[in-house]
């Protein structure tokens, strides 16, 4: 075998090695920061560096968020290099659509899309064959491929080795993609994921999808634990409840020091909570963390639950940013053209420029020692800097987004189309664009200038407040846990386990510091109309005594009631 070694940096970990060099199909569980995005990236560059994936068999890699399949993307181009164009990164609604757009002929013409169909979001928006559900994709492929063999033989002559990340979360239906193309075949599966992250199952998630996988593809189960990601003290704690979450009735150790850096606070209403939060988070920046490095987690309606501290936020001029229906705009290649857009006009860095040249050159197929280059990189260059003068005197969001209108045009709408295929439903291009035209609208109206709402945009420089399921995968140097509460985790009795599992993936984000807090009364819970109901902590009281007793957070009562 040719002599590989992970990229520089690395540690090569038994255990790491092990399931990197392993030629069969395998079930990892990991804990949370072990490296999992690390690890399917170096098993990439192991597989196309050793010739386990020889040309011109391919990768395929299926995620479930959008943020999820470009993080690993990115780390595969960094990984390996121009070997990378034999990875496909797919979210598996994007690919359940691959599937229908290239094969939707074998369905019945009653149950057939038309060929520009757009998507939609809502059941009620569905139309015949014009406008198709996002989630019925799936099943469509599913019956494409029940009724050809000859496909599903040519997904896995085609595909050597296939990943599939946040493998708990994987529903049956995507299970069933995964048996049809993949079960009985010569292609290695390498799924990874957390049991004690499974906080999807109630958005169907196949409880018992770990053990079926190794037996349906007679798959190895492998561990990944070291956490990279979280202090020695934080890591102390997270091993502690994870024994509760695994479960919770049985006698477990506590930690073996106790944690400076982790804290339980109670207050008497979510006034005093958010003014302890919002002068604690100003602390933190004061000393020079960065604001894009502070989280606030709910369980639920993040909007609701920190409205008050948000304006407290906003009053102390800390800018913060609502992450929970944003994060997968931000990340589509639209919010990403938006964002560099608006970072060239009002803080054109080199990097920036580079990547708006890059994405130009891409969109019109011309490599970079190409005599075009020059011309298409002036004429953006031109584009540009006349937007900039344009800015100065621009007064309104209406101006911002007519510039960033023209921009698109400019980079040309039928190539962006033909770079990025869910952009050909219009419904979908319309749904991403309203996302990212009602952020930028909120950014003009929570700045003092159209350049701070700019600068704003991307998020960059502001606390990131989100649900705890649009948290998977991220990580921050400190982790606010807001509304620890009866009320938030209403269905605690029916559900231990899948709420534990949202706490533990709440607490596995920070890095270096854990405030978890709790309030007597909370208006702000609910969309519709305050919650005046005084909280009560019966239902949530064992999570509330192990990070008191168990995992020694600091405990202070603030309630002056």
């Amino acid at each position: 075998m040719t002599d590989w070694k992970p990229s520089e940096g690395i540690e090569a970990t038994t255990e790491l090695m092990d399931i990197i060099t392993c030629d069969v199909s395998v079930a990892v569980l990991a804990s949370a920061g072990a490296g999992k995005t690390e690890l399917l990236a170096q098993k990439a560059n192991y597989l196309f560096f050793t010739d386990k994936c020889v040309w011109p068999k391919r990768i395929l890699s299926l995620t479930f968020k959008t943020e999820a399949q470009l993080n690993i993307k990115e780390r595969i181009n960094k990984r390996c290099g121009h070997k990378a164009t034999r990875f496909d990164s797919f979210t598996f609604h994007a690919f359940s659509k691959s599937i229908v757009d290239r094969f939707k002929n074998i369905l019945p013409e009653n149950e057939r899309p038309i060929n520009n169909y757009d998507i939609v979001f809502r059941r009620q928006d569905v139309s015949g064959s014009n406008k198709i559900l996002m989630d019925d994709l799936l099943a469509l492929a599913i019956r494409i491929l029940r009724a050809r063999e000859d496909l599903r033989a040519m997904f896995s002559y085609s595909y050597a080795y296939v990943f599939v990340d946040e493998f708990q979360d994987t529903t049956n239906e995507q299970y069933e993609l995964l048996q049809l193309l993949f079960q009985n075949s010569d292609t290695k599966i390498l799924t990874v994921g957390d049991i004690n992250q499974s906080i999807m199952l109630w958005a169907g998630a196949r409880q018992t999808v770990f053990t079926d996988f190794l037996n349906d593809f007679s798959a190895q189960n492998k561990f990944l634990i070291k956490n990279y990601r979280a202090s020695s003290e934080i890591q102390d704690v997270l091993a502690v409840v994870l024994q509760f979450v695994q479960n919770p009735r049985s006698t477990f150790q506590e930690v073996s020091t106790i944690p400076d850096n982790c804290s339980l606070h109670a207050f008497s209403d979510e006034y005093q909570e958010a003014s302890f939060i919002a002068h604690s988070i100003n602390e933190a920046i004061s000393s020079g963390i960065d604001a894009s490095d502070i989280s606030v987690l709910t369980k639920q309606q993040a909007s609701q639950y920190t409205e008050v501290l948000r304006a407290e936020l906003t009053r102390l001029g800390i800018n913060n940013l609502d992450m929970t229906d944003l994060q997968d705009a931000l990340k589509e290649p639209l919010g990403q053209l938006f964002s560099q857009f608006l970072k060239a006009l009002v803080r054109p860095e080199p990097k920036v420029m580079t990547e708006l040249f890059k994405v130009n050159l891409a969109l019109n197929k011309v490599e970079s020692d190409e005599a075009k280059e020059e011309e298409l990189t002036t004429s953006l260059v031109n584009f540009i800097s006349l937007k900039q003068e344009l800015i100065t005197t621009a007064t309104t969001a209406d101006d911002l987004l007519s510039y960033i209108q023209s921009f698109i045009h400019e980079l040309g709408m039928l190539k962006i189309k033909g770079r990025w295929k869910q952009y050909k439903s219009s419904a979908y291009f319309e749904h991403v664009w309203q996302a990212l035209e009602v952020h930028l609208r909120n950014m003009c109206n929570q700045t003092n200038s159209l350049e701070d709402a700019a600068k704003l945009f991307s998020a960059e420089n502001a606390v990131h407040l989100m649900n705890i399921h649009k948290c998977k995968g991220l990580e921050y140097h400190t982790v606010y846990f807001m509304g620890l509460e009866d009320q938030a985790f209403w269905n605690y009795a029916e559900q231990t386990f899948e709420d534990n599992c949202a706490i533990y993936v709440a607490l596995s984000r920070a890095k270096k510091h854990i405030c978890v807090t709790i309030s007597k009364h909370r208006k702000h819970r609910n969309n519709w109309q305050h919650d005046n109901r005084a909280s009560t902590f019966g239902a949530i009281k064992p999570v509330i005594s192990l990070l008191k007793n168990k995992c020694k957070f600091a405990a202070t009562n603030h309630n002056l009631a």
